[in-house]
């Protein structure tokens, strides 16, 4: 159990901020209690009024991205965070205080979309346009496909992929260092982001095909349009449909694929948005036989195996292999699958920063990895 509520009062906030999230603490003691496994056990009730006490007191503007869309970040991050041990919120929220950004400052959900909003057209934010290949990692799904390196050392700020990049990330947020991620708090925004992306199957998959005598692949079904997308988006792609899976639905009337409203490109983070899902979605569990330690090269390929038995199996051919078409019952399986990959990949991440940023004691810092080739940028 938690210590009451005492405990976190005696600590002594050193300014505004700091008060700020004293008092979110306060509020989220007197309603939680905290596993054996060192995660938080919430009710919905008890979810609600944490996130409602914590959102109305942190700065959200932010403009959006995709990945997993902006909003599907934030609910694996928002999942995360409410479970997380009290020593692992305190730092996962100073370590968004720390992340620089020419707008407002994000806070403990909104980190999780900081390597999306390095994409944008925004050169004034520190590495803007960098660790651009680090969200994926381009798996075949047939025997014989290229196979990626799966350890650090021949990537860079310009080159690599989720699981290198992952595997950089948790050095230092262990205390180690690395000659592209600089700081404790770019590893935490980049392990609440990554452990995210790399749940979802298309992040870790992409079709490898012979065209006039070359090798080519569909940049995890980027190249892949659905002929039945939202009728507002004409390029909508296989890629684009899984990031936004989790909140998709069919349309029998007009046999297309719909994106529900209320989560769509806002220009500005906004959690609050998603609370009602995360409301729902953090009461689930993932099953009990899957392991929810950190086994990184393992998670890419569960995913890649889900995109090779389901993603990319089960799609409706069209006459030309640029265009696919997503039947009524695909959707319907898939937004369960995403909102399933969603919960997991949240879970995943609560052990992840309860083991790193919340464990008793000092480790001795893992040893860095070797830098890659120069990017010539």
């Amino acid at each position: 159990m938690l210590s009451n509520c005492a405990t976190w009062r005696n600590l002594t906030a050193k300014n505004e901020i700091g008060k700020r999230f004293a008092k979110r603490r306060e509020c989220l003691l007197f309603y939680g209690e905290v596993s054996s496994n060192g995660g938080m056990e919430v009710s919905r009730l008890t979810f609600f009024r944490f996130i409602v006490v914590f959102l109305s007191i942190a700065p959200l503007m932010q403009d959006s991205a995709t990945a997993w869309d902006v909003d599907g970040h934030e609910l694996v991050a928002a999942m995360a965070y409410s479970r997380l041990n009290p020593k692992a919120q305190q730092a996962v929220a100073n370590f968004a205080r720390e992340m620089q950004t020419p707008d407002q400052p994000y806070d403990a959900i909104t980190i999780a979309c900081w390597m999306d909003d390095l994409r944008k057209n925004n050169p004034s934010m520190p590495y803007h346009g960098l660790f651009l290949s680090w969200h994926f990692i381009d798996l075949g799904i047939e025997a014989g496909d290229p196979q990626p390196s799966w350890d650090p050392g021949d990537d860079n700020e310009i080159h690599g992929n989720v699981v290198q990049a992952l595997k950089r990330a948790l050095v230092v947020l262990k205390g180690g260092s690395d000659p592209y991620v600089k700081t404790r708090a770019m590893a935490c925004a980049m392990v609440m982001h990554l452990v995210a992306d790399i749940h979802q199957p298309l992040h870790a998959a992409t079709h490898y095909f012979r065209s006039g005598g070359f090798l080519h692949h569909d940049a995890g079904g980027n190249k892949e349009e659905v002929v039945n997308g939202p009728v507002e988006d004409s390029k909508f792609n296989l890629h684009a449909f899984w990031d936004s899976a989790w909140r998709a639905s069919f349309d029998e009337a007009s046999g297309r694929v719909i994106l529900d409203e209320r989560y769509q490109d806002r220009g500005a983070h906004d959690p609050t948005v998603v609370l009602h899902l995360a409301e729902i979605l953090v009461k689930q569990s993932p099953s009990p036989n899957i392991d929810l330690e950190t086994h990184i090269d393992e998670w890419a390929r569960e995913s890649n195996q889900l995109a090779r038995d389901f993603v990319y199996r089960e799609v409706t051919a069209t006459e030309s292999p640029k265009y696919c078409r997503l039947s009524s019952g695909y959707v319907a399986k898939a937004n369960v699958m995403a909102q399933q990959r969603l919960v997991l990949a949240a879970s995943r991440l609560v052990v992840l920063l309860n083991n790193t940023l919340g464990a008793e004691g000092v480790a001795n810092p893992p040893p860095s990895y070797p830098p890659g080739p120069p990017s010539f940028q």
